[in-house]
């Protein structure tokens, strides 16, 4: 692919686009200003001309054009995410459509808590989580059945948080439903007309989140049909047997049989999920990592044994975690494989769990899946595009996306957008139903939701955040306009990278052979995505503490440091680990083989971290930029900084 079709994307990573964009945001700040003059117009401004000519007003201007000038001093000092010799973290140039659409949008300053606060951008935001939904294959038609729904967050982190927010206060509904049918002596049913009274608790806390909806409806159709009076009566004594009203501990007291859920993560699941845990209240403890395979993806086999183990325990599931591009090592959970494994785990222990998929990386990928039309690509017409991706394994996760039940995913990731925007989309909008949470001063009454049917234009009702910028949503709505979420349009640009990643992938083989009797370099897995880590070791070690010193000198290079000037950097990068507790022993010594180090030397016991033997430190790169092989220099950029590496490897080396 010619990378010249990406010229009009960005500022650049040299302000090539400077003129552009100066023009563009001039001509809509004019506009602006002219939106503000023409309201009320005949009203005589606050800020008179003689008054912009005191010396209060002077110096307050003076001071404040001071303070920006020392604002854009420090300013030099920022990781130049931008330049294609940024090679670290998950960032780079954003897209100039996304740019100057929050730009411009922060002068109105809307806040999408509400369409009273922001009548525009609030229907900007929930078309934009459309368009992701309909990006992963979710349904958006409501003669299809369940019609899905999404919002911006401030990062992936909050979405994360909010599937597991949503999903116990749906997991746990039934049996408050139950509680309430005993103290008001009414016979709740589910969808399948069943008694709830009659169900036992495991039955009740192993519906499906589509199941408990239909309870939900049911329940609210028979108080309806009981008069208004009672109704309110009665829907007041729902919400008091609720978890959310009593709170982990008397709940569980009212239902003695219960015991805490359990969440279930792959172990290079992001940090969020503990935290998740924590902040929930259902304790870190419960948080069950799943072994990862040698391609540092989940294990289904080591699922299915922990999903039986909680069934032994008679634990409830809460849910169940697949990343999609894990931000270690850009990897993909076989998500088939855990969609497959639910259907069996209901068939054969009536053990059903949520799913949610933690895409905060990899799910803008899902446009490369996609024709014009959202349809799925078939494996082959994707694979044509590229030499290795995708694997059958990673197609069949992109594929499987339509079938989990929430999704999260970061428009200021792999979307290209400014910082904070991330997103959470749910296969049922109603799920919504379940968290609302009222607000005199911002929804009125005569509008609460006592419908299945969330009037979900009133976003601050259903999300974990109050006030949230309509800026973020303006920027990602312009920008799917501009580029819509497809192969043809915006998956060219990530397609680019992961083509990029390819050929990384086998420069660094050819690295590897010049360096023979030198250094060892290998990719510790294959790239699943365009995220790749590179393991190094001086040849003739056998130590792991010797590998992480060595490779922590190497990294020193490509650091960012507060002593050294950025601009005394020839590239950046980052790094990470591979811990001996997150992989099996056949895992751990075919790494060790390919390194030449003695499996001894990498163990588990987490209390030998300070001897550096627990983990093996690897080089981490995000090949995002989509300048990184452009030749204009005489060479690429993948080139140049190989070259760097290879520099720095054998000056180590010979000191």
């Amino acid at each position: 692919m010619d990378i010249r079709l990406f010229s009009p994307y960005f500022l650049g990573s040299y302000g090539e686009n400077n003129h552009e964009f100066e023009d563009i945001f001039l001509e809509f700040f004019r506009d602006h200003v002219y939106w503000r003059r023409s309201f009320h117009p005949e009203d005589l401004p606050p800020v008179s001309i003689l008054e912009k000519q005191s010396s209060h007003y002077l110096e307050t201007m003076a001071k404040t054009k001071q303070e920006l000038h020392k604002l854009s001093a420090d300013l030099k000092q920022s990781v130049p995410f931008s330049n294609p010799r940024y090679i670290g973290h998950m960032a780079s140039d954003v897209l100039l459509p996304g740019m100057l659409g929050q730009f411009i949008t922060a002068l109105y300053n809307p806040n999408n808590v509400t369409e009273e606060a922001a009548p525009v951008t609030v229907k900007m935001e929930l078309e934009v989580g459309n368009n992701l939904a309909a990006m992963f294959g979710y349904n958006l038609d409501h003669r299809n059945g369940p019609v899905a729904w999404g919002h911006l967050t401030s990062g992936g982190t909050v979405a994360n948080y909010q599937s597991l927010w949503m999903f116990r206060s749906v997991k746990y509904y039934p049996l408050a439903v139950k509680r309430c049918g005993e103290l008001a002596d009414i016979d709740f049913v589910d969808g399948k007309g069943r008694s709830l009274h009659h169900m036992s608790t495991w039955d009740l806390m192993n519906l499906s989140i589509d199941e408990v909806i239909q309870v939900r409806v049911n329940c609210l159709n028979q108080l309806k049909a009981m008069g208004d009076d009672k109704y309110d009566e009665l829907i007041q004594l729902l919400r008091e047997q609720r978890i959310e009203h009593q709170g982990h501990i008397d709940f569980f007291e009212q239902h003695k049989e219960l015991k805490q859920p359990v969440v279930l993560v792959p172990a290079t699941a992001h940090y969020s999920w503990v935290k998740a845990m924590k902040i929930l209240g259902i304790g870190s403890k419960n948080l069950w990592h799943v072994p990862t395979d040698d391609k540092m993806r989940l294990d289904p086999e080591a699922l299915r044994l922990l999903l039986l183990k909680a069934k032994s325990e008679n634990r409830t599931v809460l849910a169940v975690i697949g990343v999609l591009g894990t931000t270690e090592f850009g990897t993909v959970d076989p998500i088939s494989d855990i969609v497959t494994l639910r259907e069996q785990m209901i068939r054969d222990e009536s053990l059903n769990y949520y799913i949610h998929i933690d895409a905060a990386w990899g799910g803008y990928l899902s446009s490369v899946f996609r024709n014009e039309d959202n349809n799925l690509r078939s494996h082959d017409d994707v694979k044509a595009g590229f030499e290795h991706f995708p694997s059958v394994k990673v197609y069949d996760a992109f594929a499987a996306l339509k079938d989990t039940d929430s999704i999260t995913v970061d428009p200021h990731k792999l979307g290209y957008m400014p910082y904070g925007s991330g997103a959470f989309i749910a296969r049922n909008k109603n799920m919504c139903g379940f968290v609302v949470q009222e607000a005199a001063y911002v929804f009125d009454k005569k509008n609460r939701f006592v419908e299945p049917e969330p009037k979900l234009n009133q976003l601050g009702q259903y999300i974990m955040e109050g006030s949230k910028p309509g800026a973020a949503a303006a920027a990602s709505y312009v920008a799917q306009n501009v580029l819509p979420l497809n192969a043809e349009q915006f998956g060219k640009l990530p397609a680019s990278t992961i083509r990029t990643t390819e050929v990384f992938y086998h420069k660094i083989s050819t690295l590897s052979d010049k360096l023979k009797g030198k250094a060892t370099l290998i990719t510790p897995m294959e790239p699943d995505t365009n995220l790749i880590c590179l393991a190094i070791n001086p040849a003739g070690n056998a130590s792991t503490r010797v590998l992480n010193d060595f490779t922590r000198k190497v990294f020193e290079h490509i650091k960012i440091e507060k002593t050294t000037p950025l601009f005394n950097k020839e590239f950046i990068g980052s790094y990470t680990s591979i811990f001996r507790k997150n992989i099996d022993d056949s895992v751990a010594q075919s790494l060790c083989s390919k390194l030449g180090l003695d499996s001894g030397s990498f163990v588990t016991d987490i209390e030998k971290a300070e001897y550096q033997d627990n983990a093996l430190f690897v080089l981490r790169h995000t090949l995002m930029n989509p300048w990184l092989s452009d030749d204009k220099n005489g060479e690429t950029y993948l080139d140049m900084y190989l070259n760097y590496l290879e520099e720095t490897i054998v000056s180590l080396i010979e000191q």
